[in-house]
């Protein structure tokens, strides 16, 4: 081959080098923008974790429908951590180190979300929790929010329920993990009653008995049950050994399918939940059109944080420290409410209300 030749093949191929490494690099804004969503989409909390994700889907969606963020569309590359802790950290980081994205959202119970928050914040990744709600979570981190109320809000509307009722003797059931701890911890601190007895189960029990053997031999006026699906199991046992007290229920509790499980054994159980607010973006009917059923109780509060984060992005572009800083600002009307992050990266603009189970139905208290 002739050396001229030569020279003219060189300069062809780095042209084309050239030209593939500009493309690559000044047309990367016009790629997807991807969003990670890790939750319990198998395994003992799924049926919280599964309404949620369709609650994503659906703000994704819409924002895809409406042109996407910044002219790109929204991609969500999902994971399951199978209700698992180990799990979710191995999910976690998959999605930050292969997958590369720098945003996602968890709808994750207390501990399993705990596993994961170190992670999102030592790699820089912005981390919006939807579900998990033990008080902590969010403190002193730059890169965590949380888009549903922290249980500090909910333990207080139970240590007020406790004076409305006129309660002098307290008893304690507790799901033995960071949700039934972190209540159990505020509601402690009341010194204003008597604390009779606290008793702990494991996550997924069945049987109760022995718990509740002990906490009606404590001569307690009040039981206070922190507890995720096991409602039903629980309440049933209290009936048959014939607890006489007044009774309140962790929000948890506060779901259609739980009260149609317990039936006639959830009458007269007390529950504080978030008070329903001005649906500004009519989630509920888009959802039941999406996905042919009602919303769950924090579906709502999924969706919100999905729009906060893409809103973040849309305002101030694809940079994590960037984004993390447009949180703490951001305010919007959203399904659930105002919108808005304090300066821990926790929810604002929520208020509570107190329910009682009458008639096989929540009746405001």
């Amino acid at each position: 081959m002739k050396k001229n030749t030569k020279i003219i093949i060189g300069i062809l191929i780095a042209v084309v080098v050239i030209l593939v490494v500009w493309y690559g690099t000044g047309n990367q804004d016009q790629s997807n923008l991807r969003i990670g969503f890790i939750g319990h989409l198998s395994g003992d909390y799924a049926s919280y974790a599964v309404p949620l994700q369709h609650a994503v889907e659906l703000a994704v969606q819409q924002v895809n429908e409406n042109g996407g963020v910044r002219g790109r569309q929204v991609e969500l590359v999902s994971e399951d951590d199978a209700s698992k802790a180990d799990v979710a950290a191995s999910a976690m980081n998959k999605l930050v180190t292969i997958d590369q994205v720098n945003y996602i959202i968890s709808t994750q119970a207390s501990g399993i979300t705990a596993a994961i928050t170190p992670i999102a914040e030592a790699n820089h990744r912005v981390l919006m929790i939807a579900l998990g709600s033990a008080p902590g979570l969010t403190d002193n981190k730059q890169y965590v929010f949380r888009s549903i109320a922290s249980d500090i809000y909910q333990a207080s509307e139970i240590v007020n329920l406790m004076h409305s009722l006129g309660s002098q003797k307290i008893a304690g059931l507790y799901t033995n993990d960071a949700y039934g701890i972190g209540v159990q911890d505020k509601v402690n601190a009341d010194q204003s009653v008597s604390h009779a007895a606290d008793e702990m189960f494991e996550a997924g029990s069945g049987d109760f008995r022995t718990q509740l053997t002990k906490i009606k031999s404590s001569g307690a006026d009040t039981l206070i049950i922190v507890a995720h699906d096991e409602f039903p199991s629980i309440l049933k046992q209290i009936r048959e050994l014939g607890l006489q007290m007044k009774i309140i229920a962790s929000e948890t509790f506060k779901d259609t399918a739980m009260l149609a499980k317990s039936g006639s054994y959830a009458e007269e159980v007390y529950v504080p939940f978030l008070a329903d607010q001005e649906d500004h973006l009519n989630f509920n009917n888009a959802y039941k059109v999406a996905f042919s059923e009602d919303s769950s109780a924090y579906s709502k509060y999924a969706y919100d944080g999905a729009l906060a984060l893409l809103k973040a992005i849309e305002d101030s572009g694809d940079d994590p420290d960037v984004v993390a800083a447009a949180l703490f600002r951001k305010s919007f009307e959203g399904a659930s409410g105002k919108v808005g992050f304090n300066t821990e990266g926790d929810r604002t603009g929520l208020v509570y209300l107190t329910y009682v189970v009458q008639g096989g139905s929540f009746v405001e208290y």
